[in-house]
């Protein structure tokens, strides 16, 4: 308007942000983004609401804000102390430890248990070890146990079990959770799984375990070929799809239903 020309003053947008007028009533309509914004949400399923929408992103993957879609979480940089004792590997949605010679992957997937049968002392008197145990014994089996000293040959010095309570006899000790007997789990199989992997928690949390006396811990060491949770246990992940992982496993929820903090579909 005017001579010479000036802009006129910008008209505040007559709907909210999400909104947008229709063309033929003028009345605030909302904005289906999934449809309107290509590329949105990419790798993942975009749910429209009411002024929004929601990007839900596969387990293993992340929601990146800046470029709206979901990204691949690297769990080798992202997870401390990640396959202690081995190598970790990132894979789509996943990773995998890969263990030394000697070295097993735990039961929850995240690090190397050291299997190799070595000597074990179960006395330690001002420094020194002694009474040799005579049956070979891994570092685990020995120190969880009676042990309080352990040598992974007969040219290596003996090292000092880790105290009990300590960080370090947990990270040894805690391997996997032991579930109460469940009437629905198929005869002859062993009652002992991980807890599953949740999305987005990791490592998951350590339940406190006592281990029976005098014995090693039950289970410890899975074949290798029982890397498919969802085969050996049919009843996982009830109102849900059981999804396995390296060494545990997964749920997936279906519509209507979520995980709660044990990692199943409510």
């Amino acid at each position: 308007w005017g001579h010479p020309c000036e802009m006129c003053p910008a008209q505040p947008h007559p709907c909210r942000r999400g909104f947008i007028p229709n063309v033929r009533t003028g009345a605030c309509q909302d904005v289906d983004e999934c449809q309107a914004i290509p590329g949105i949400c990419q790798g993942g399923n975009c749910i429209n609401t009411v002024g929004s929408f929601e990007c839900k992103c596969p387990a293993g993957h992340k929601f990146n804000e800046v470029t709206q879609k979901c990204d691949d979480i690297d769990e080798c940089s992202t997870i401390p102390g990640i396959c202690d004792g081995g190598e970790c590997s990132n894979t789509v949605s996943s990773y995998f430890c890969k263990c030394p010679p000697g070295f097993y992957t735990a039961p929850d997937g995240l690090k190397c248990i050291d299997v190799r049968p070595g000597y074990c002392f179960s006395s330690l008197t001002n420094g020194r070890c002694g009474n040799q145990l005579p049956q070979p014994l891994s570092k685990m089996q020995c120190c969880c146990d009676s042990g309080r000293c352990w040598s992974p040959g007969a040219a290596t010095a003996p090292e000092m079990c880790p105290i009990r309570s300590t960080d370090e006899y947990r990270k040894l000790c805690i391997v996997a959770a032991l579930l109460p007997a469940r009437p629905d789990l198929p005869p002859g199989r062993p009652d002992v799984i991980p807890p599953p992997l949740l999305p987005g928690v990791y490592p998951p949390q350590q339940p406190e375990i006592v281990y029976p006396s005098r014995a090693p811990p039950p289970h410890v060491i899975l074949p290798v070929n029982f890397t498919d949770y969802c085969q050996l246990f049919r009843h996982l992940c009830l109102n849900g799809r059981c999804i396995p992982t390296p060494g545990s496993y997964r749920c997936e929820c279906n519509k209507g239903f979520q995980l709660d903090v044990r990692g199943e579909c409510i």
